[in-house]
């Protein structure tokens, strides 16, 4: 994996993490402290991270004319 994709993946798994600490604090707390449309807004984001970093892995596994695949080679 490469640093760019680790990012990403990062990038949404902190995104995700902030977002469900505010619906748990919105529903157990009664305290949440981002608004509808930040909240949706931290959601796309999330999201959009963790197709960005798919979309990495992919480009990344696809680069050449094969691809291994469960230990057995694909031709293209």
């Amino acid at each position: 994996m490469t640093r760019n994709e680790k990012i990403a993946f990062w990038a949404s798994g902190l995104c995700a993490a902030l977002f469900s600490a505010d619906v748990a604090a919105g529903a157990f707390l009664r305290a949440e402290f981002l608004s509808d449309v930040a909240q949706a807004s931290l959601l796309a984001l999330s999201c959009s991270f963790f197709v960005a970093g798919l979309l990495l892995v992919e480009a990344d596994e696809t680069s050449g004319g094969t691809s291994n695949m469960n230990g057995e080679e694909e031709t293209r």
